[in-house]
């Protein structure tokens, strides 16, 4: 008969599914928590052991750790965005037991958190220090806009709210860009409303580059090209003239976008716009 792995007390047989381990949630419980402090557990496999065989396939794989857990949550969300990401998918990536994932990582809404740090630590801000605000703010805005780039899936599913869960990834990102203002003696709410308005600029241009990503993953890469092509149905509204300025200006604009020189562009009016407020402020 087999046992329970933690208690030795006998197990019922399981009416349908895997077999059962432990008797109950507070052995499993127990077990978690043996794992975790290192403290010994009852083998399944060891000679003697009164368990269940089957049982056996339940231990973990060897090649299984948080970094290769996160890694493989990556690779998923980078592929088919964050909606596809599960527990079950990552375990299938790794060739492992689902449940055998809760070991390493609690649940999907850690694993998300674990993988935003680890997308964040790719790219450790730019050395040397920077020569000037402009040029360290001019830094983090483009270390974003290829954040997102490389990983679609942070910005509207987790960075794009006022409500970020506690983070040192995202925390050491935003020191660095808060030491772009030193020595300019501003108060804190001025240096938060001024790296505000990159921050703000970043994100917002990005939602365009994202959703380009996005729906090239979806789509292939002509669908991707002929978003950012001018509709073919427009040109019939433009032609009654009733809108000359808007049809200029989107013939002007070039097919497709070129959404890296629009951001560059419209960065470095953000950053014009900040050193006009300091001069303001100096005089």
């Amino acid at each position: 008969m087999a046992t329970c792995a933690r208690c030795g007390n006998a197990l019922e047989s399981a009416v349908r599914g895997r077999p059962r381990r432990y008797c109950s949630r507070a052995c499993q419980a127990k077990a978690y928590r043996a794992r975790t402090a290192g403290e010994p557990t009852i083998d399944p496999t060891a000679p003697g052991a009164d368990v269940d065989p089957a049982t056996a396939g339940e231990t973990d794989p060897p090649h299984l750790t948080v970094e290769r857990i996160v890694r493989a949550g990556i690779a998923i969300a980078d592929a088919e965005g964050l909606d596809a990401l599960s527990m079950r998918a990552v375990a299938s990536r790794l060739d492992a037991g689902t449940m055998s994932l809760y070991r390493h990582v609690t649940s999907r809404h850690e694993l998300v958190a674990l993988m935003v740090e680890a997308a964040l630590t790719e790219a450790p801000p730019a050395q040397p220090p920077p020569r000037d605000w402009r040029e360290g703010l001019e830094r983090a805005a483009h270390r974003d806009w290829e954040l997102y780039r490389r990983h679609p899936w942070i910005l509207p599913n987790v960075m794009m709210s006022t409500r970020l869960r506690p983070s040192p990834g995202i925390a050491a990102d935003n020191e660095y860009t808060f030491t772009s203002l030193d020595g300019l003696d501003l108060e804190p709410g001025e240096a938060f409303r001024y790296v505000f308005m990159v921050t703000a600029y970043t994100q917002g241009v990005a939602v365009t580059l994202v959703d380009e990503i996005e729906n090239e993953r979806r789509s292939g890469p002509a669908s991707a090209r002929r978003r950012t092509v001018a509709d073919p149905s427009w040109d019939a509204l433009y032609a009654t003239g009733a809108y000359p300025r808007l049809t200029r200006a989107m013939r002007a604009a070039g097919e497709p976008w070129d959404l890296d020189a629009l951001f560059r562009w419209g960065l470095a009016g953000v950053l014009d716009g900040i050193a006009a407020s300091l001069a303001r402020r100096e005089g």
